[in-house]
């Protein structure tokens, strides 16, 4: 080939590539063009492990901690004040139950005042006493002196809600009384007899029941006798 021809061949291949290129960047000059989003996408960990955010996000998350720690505070003081409201609602308790007879008790210091004089004067007037009458009358003022210490005892508790159940004259019930003999006469059964030991009631809750003897009929009280002889 003649270097004329080499020389055009060359020519025309560098056209071609001009044009190529021409044609490209045409074709991208066409093209249209994606606009920047405004949503940033999330921070995403660096190579180093941290995440960066924004002041803003920083101020957010600062907020919310400040929060949670205000809640923390509150329920260490709320846990302590139930720990210490359960200690005192404890000892309130046991203080309740230690000092509630403290009134009743208090009532009953005369009676065991007067208890004590008695019983000082009986031993003087014994030690004084020169004949058989002295005697006799120093124990008629001690059981006169008793007796009166009996009734105030029975006038304080009687103040405190204890009354004696009623047993004369009264048919037995169950419920009040405790039949520990049945007496074999004639008359209305189911009758009480007579009191061997006096029951109380505590407003109206039984505290022990009274122990009297019954009116029954002979094969009534000849059955009883035989369930006892049987527990014994």
């Amino acid at each position: 080939m003649s270097h004329h021809s080499k020389k055009n061949h060359n020519e025309k291949q560098d056209n071609g590539s001009h044009g190529a290129a021409s044609l490209g960047r045409k074709v991208d000059d066409a093209t249209p063009k994606t606009p920047p989003s405004s949503h940033q996408p999330p921070s995403s960990p660096q190579g180093n492990g941290k995440i960066e955010i924004s002041a803003q996000e920083y101020e957010d998350l600062k907020k919310k901690v400040e929060e949670l720690e205000g809640l923390r505070h509150k329920f260490l003081l709320a846990a302590a004040d139930y720990e210490n409201a359960k200690k005192r609602n404890a000892r309130e308790k046991e203080d309740f139950i230690k000092f509630s007879q403290e009134r009743i008790l208090r009532d009953i210091l005369p009676v065991l005042d007067n208890f004590e004089r008695a019983v000082g004067h009986a031993n003087t007037a014994s030690a004084k006493a020169s004949s058989y009458e002295d005697v006799r009358q120093n124990l008629k003022t001690v059981i006169s002196g008793v007796e009166r210490v009996q009734k105030q005892l029975a006038d304080i508790l009687k103040m405190h809600g204890l009354k004696r159940i009623e047993t004369a004259d009264r048919a037995f019930d169950p419920h009040f009384h405790e039949a520990v003999a049945y007496v074999p006469e004639e008359g209305k059964e189911d009758q009480i007899v007579d009191e061997l030991e006096p029951g109380y009631l505590l407003y109206d809750r039984l505290l022990r029941p009274a122990k009297v003897r019954v009116r029954a009929s002979p094969k009534q009280a000849s059955d009883f006798e035989e369930k006892q002889d049987e527990i014994t």
